[in-house]
């Protein structure tokens, strides 16, 4: 039985320090070097192969490993961590045994073009995964994985075809009053602040904060984008006020600012993603059983996310300034907002009138 550490017990087993860097020593004496003193991570990762070494070691599937659980478990939203899992998981199906300084940029076409026909938007995101763990592993080294470029770059992903649904108010309302209280909340919610459903079902009480705008106190929603990092602050109008507290005031709602969630279940428990989309799909469906009764015909569906579209599309209808809806939105650019408004666009266009040589 080896004798216990007199000194630095917060090494692994085996793990010594000696000029400036760390060793890992073998039971029959041999010396190893991991790495140099302030590498903690990189020492840690190589004492963990040599400790329990598998087949992956020095593979995609390793590269892939180390950058889910370093980096996308801890710097990613919930969300996109878990869809990152599964396009790992086509990755390594794929990519798995081979070694990343092995693979060039037509093995990344071969993948995207063998998915082409079946799944190409899912292979666009998964070619852009595999991406981001090459960038990361130029500067964080993975032990035994040798990278020295990204293959991913310049190859051009599968073509997609964005699906642009435009809700007229005629089906938003007609859906609405099939809806109950708390879909409803949520879709009055989701059209008068354009966030995302995910975020808007994180909200309380707690997001609510004071300000002073225009000399004059004001109530806000303050709360920070899963999936962009922005922060927005959303003054409470009417609107938004009376789907927050459900249509209640004064006494009410001071008793309702208690609550852990303004949308909750029974439990008091936010409502899932999943939950608000089944819900939203029962009075959507009802609506389009409706339309078909009378005209023989199902209308095309749409979701909730659909209504963030809406109210943007709305708002730029309605004369308000691109920079506003871009904070709204919580947009990088004006640019992106102008691209994502004008996809929806549905008024009909004045046709070139010039008399030709006038």
């Amino acid at each position: 039985m080896a004798r216990p550490r007199k000194y630095r017990r917060d090494l692994p087993p085996r793990v010594y320090v000696k000029h400036g860097a760390y060793y890992y020593v073998f039971p029959h004496g041999k010396w190893k070097r991991l790495a140099s003193i302030g590498q903690e991570r990189e020492m840690r990762v190589a004492w963990a192969h040599l400790e329990q070494p598998n087949e992956s070691y020095g593979t995609v599937a390793a590269l892939l490993d180390e950058y889910l659980n370093q980096y996308a478990a801890t710097a990613k939203a919930p969300r996109t961590y878990k869809d990152n899992l599964k396009e790992a998981e086509y990755l390594k199906a794929f990519f798995g045994e081979m070694r990343p300084q092995d693979i060039q940029p037509r093995h990344i076409g071969s993948y995207l073009e063998e998915n082409r026909e079946t799944r190409s938007v899912r292979a666009n995101r998964e070619k852009a995964l595999l991406s981001h763990a090459f960038t990361w592993a130029m500067r964080h080294p993975v032990w035994g994985c040798v990278v020295l470029n990204n293959p991913c770059k310049g190859v051009a992903r599968n073509a997609e075809t964005k699906r642009i649904r435009v809700v007229d108010d005629e089906e938003y309302l007609a859906v609405y009053k099939l809806a109950n209280r708390n879909v409803q909340r949520l879709m009055t919610l989701i059209y008068r602040t354009l966030q995302r459903p995910s975020d808007i079902l994180k909200l309380s009480p707690r997001n609510i904060a004071q300000r002073i705008v225009n000399g004059v106190p004001t109530e806000v929603l303050q709360f920070k984008q899963s999936k962009t990092g922005a922060v927005v602050e959303i003054i409470v109008s009417d609107d938004i006020r009376q789907a927050l507290y459900d249509g209640e005031s004064g006494a009410v709602a001071q008793v309702l600012n208690s609550q852990q969630f303004f949308i909750e279940n029974r439990e008091g428990k936010p409502y899932t993603l999943n939950g608000m989309n089944s819900n939203f799909a029962k009075a959507l469906n009802k609506y389009r059983q409706q339309i078909e009764d009378v005209t023989g015909e199902k209308p095309a569906p749409f979701g909730l996310y659909d209504l963030k579209g809406k109210g943007a599309t709305d708002m730029y209808q309605n004369s308000i300034p691109l920079e506003q809806i871009q904070a709204l939105a919580g947009h990088e650019s004006v640019r992106t907002t102008e691209v994502y408004i004008k996809a929806r666009l549905n008024k009909p266009v004045i046709s070139n009138t010039r008399v030709i040589g006038s």
